[in-house]
């Protein structure tokens, strides 16, 4: 999927020394914490040391819209990169977690101090917007098994499906990503089972047959 990914980590472990010499001390936030909310602004980002936060937007009816998930040293919080401005998603803790917090001042000496540092994060920010593209794209897609099918492709290059072929996922949280009701997600991930292109359990998913899954990704079949 050329590096576009649901779940982002370990694009900042090389820096980690770095945000601990001019951040100030961790902080340890426990699960369920909202660090971000959607319209409101925030002086703070967060170098993220472990844990999952997960990024999303809420509707007008305060459905949640999941964005992806965060992992071990990433950067979250990073809309409000822009002194003053609203964030324009919310952000909150799936575990408890450790964070690094900093702002743009923290941050602009750090770039001053570490030019392969500014170098790096403008290609994670490149990616981080080629995600969200992405997945916008797919939003687009009125197939319904070939957005699920599409979707699950964004977890090809994370190390559980590399080592596992593994996704660590609930079924709600797949609805809430792509917009779609959870039956029909039960649905679509029968027909998988189905044909045996994958295997559930309790909040993974295991793929059998990823050859399947891209020409599902590619097609016009319906439910």
């Amino acid at each position: 999927m050329n590096h576009i990914s649901f779940v982002l980590e370990n694009e900042f472990n090389d820096y980690y020394k770095m945000f601990k010499q001019f951040c100030p001390p961790p902080l340890t936030v426990p699960k369920g914490t909202v660090l971000c909310t959607q319209g409101f602004t925030s002086d703070w980002m967060y170098y993220l040391i472990d844990g999952i936060a997960k990024v999303y937007i809420t509707n007008h009816d305060g459905n949640e819209r999941l964005i992806d998930f965060m992992k071990n040293h990433t950067i979250i919080g990073m809309d409000c990169i822009i002194p003053g401005s609203k964030s324009v998603v919310s952000i909150s803790c799936v575990t408890d977690i450790h964070v690094l917090p900093f702002n743009w001042d923290i941050l602009k000496t750090m770039i001053s101090t570490n030019s392969q540092f500014a170098q790096d994060l403008i290609l994670y920010y490149g990616k981080v917007l080629r995600q969200v593209s992405y997945i916008s794209g797919t939003l687009g897609i009125s197939n319904l098994v070939a957005r699920l099918a599409n979707f699950l492709l964004l977890f090809e290059d994370s190390p559980d499906f590399q080592n596992y072929n593994k996704i660590k996922i609930t079924q709600d949280e797949i609805a809430s990503a792509i917009n779609i009701s959870r039956a029909q997600v039960a649905k679509i991930l029968s027909l998988f089972r189905k044909e045996e292109i994958l295997e559930t359990g309790n909040r993974f998913i295991i793929v059998k047959d990823i050859e399947a899954l891209n020409r599902y990704s590619l097609s016009d079949r319906s439910l």
